[in-house]
């Protein structure tokens, strides 16, 4: 007969509670590149400033979430997938990618799959970089393309952004041989401008033979803008041009993480080599694949912005501020002092935005779209504090 095992379920307190209880040794060991790197800080979570400061009610205007929550297909979709959840995914996401092709009209063979539209610029970093090439981007472009870029041993060029968008003189000038990426978010986070189509021409009639442009779409949906171009149909020309689309904004799916890349079959198969297998989970595949049949959503989500834009730019310039012109759900805001400060007075009162120290913009922060009653609690908020 086997012997029976009693299992001591009362829990027991920890060796080791809290991080002054452990002696670290130290890491000397790592690659000499990552010395240089600074992590990128997302929006700081509700739950981390309930814990911090006690705050109850939280209203979080920090990371560009869309305030009408998911799509109501998506959700139902997630909820039929989670039966399968003990199966693992379509690596190939063969099902979202033909409903992205028939969508946008382009090739299913074109298309790339991300967890997150941010780790598909891993992934086109670790396909097109090596040490002794160069990658071109701007010190208040997203930062997560210079973290990329670092990773591989590749240290970014910054072109300088005045008037909070890209010059494109100055990007021309710094193409060279060694160029092999180009980073433009179109429009970009985190000022809220964008490139013209005449803008990425240029770009384009002058970008070296081995080099690839990066066009970041993730807050396309916003644009109304009549000159903004769809990156698409420089890819449909053949151009050595890749356009990454997200789920996370307009759709309302950052939790679930589902972006993909658009651009040309032969760039694909390089990107494929380095892919994850199993990148893009089943949740988001679902999801993706309803999100983009609840045209309903989608249209009131841009509604909900183009209002929510304007009550925020108003009510900031009332206060004085400057505020940057936005196309996205988002502005860029200079309070004209250290951000520092007022980011944390505006914690304790229960309310999140975004410095923007690590853009070189130690006076601004950006401050999302969210519902009339986050507005109405920002502008008290900061009637308070400033």
């Amino acid at each position: 007969m086997g012997k029976f095992i009693t299992l001591d379920l009362e829990p027991k307190k920890r060796k080791y509670n809290t991080m002054k209880d452990i002696t670290f040794s130290g890491c000397d060991f790592e690659r000499p590149i990552l010395t240089e790197i600074k992590p990128y800080i997302p929006g700081k979570p509700i739950s981390e400033v309930a814990r911090e400061h006690g705050v109850v009610d939280i209203i979080k205007l920090a990371s560009n979430e869309n305030p009408l929550g998911p799509s109501p297909k998506a959700l139902e979709a997630v909820k039929k997938a989670l039966n399968n959840a003990h199966l693992y995914p379509d690596g190939a996401g063969f099902a979202l990618r033909r409903k992205l092709s028939l969508f946008h009209d382009y090739i299913s063979e074109g298309i790339v799959l991300g967890n997150g539209s941010v780790e598909l610029v891993e992934i086109i970093c670790e396909a097109f970089l090596e040490p002794g090439c160069e990658a071109i981007t701007g010190p208040q472009a997203f930062f997560k393309y210079r973290i990329a870029c670092q990773i591989m041993g590749v240290k970014p060029v910054m072109v300088p952004m005045p008037d909070y968008n890209y010059d494109i003189d100055a990007m021309l000038k710094a193409f060279s041989d060694r160029t092999r990426l180009v980073f433009i978010a179109n429009p970009n986070n985190p000022t809220g401008t964008y490139l013209g189509r005449g803008e990425i021409d240029r770009i384009l009639d002058s970008l070296p033979s081995q080099a690839i442009l990066v066009l970041d779409e993730a807050y396309s949906e916003f644009v109304k803008e009549s000159d903004y171009p769809n990156g698409l149909d420089y890819v449909r020309q053949g151009q050595r041009v890749i356009v990454l689309r997200t789920f996370s904004k307009a759709y309302g799916l950052a939790g679930l993480r589902c972006g993909y890349a658009m651009t040309t079959p032969d760039i694909v198969a390089s990107l494929q080599k380095v892919r994850e297998v199993f990148n893009c989970n089943s949740l988001a595949q679902a999801a993706g694949e309803a999100a983009l049949d609840d045209k309903e959503f989608l249209a009131s989500t841009i509604s909900m912005n183009e209002t929510g834009l304007a009550v925020l730019r108003t009510g900031l310039t009332e206060r004085g501020l400057k505020v940057v012109p936005s196309v996205c759900n988002f502005v860029l805001v200079d309070l004209n002092r250290p951000i520092g400060p007022i980011f944390t007075e505006l914690l304790k009162q229960g309310v999140i935005i975004r410095p923007m120290e690590p853009y070189d913009l130690p006076t601004c922060a950006r401050i999302s779209v969210g519902s009339p009653e986050g507005h109405e609690r920002l502008f008290s908020a900061l009637d308070l504090v400033l």
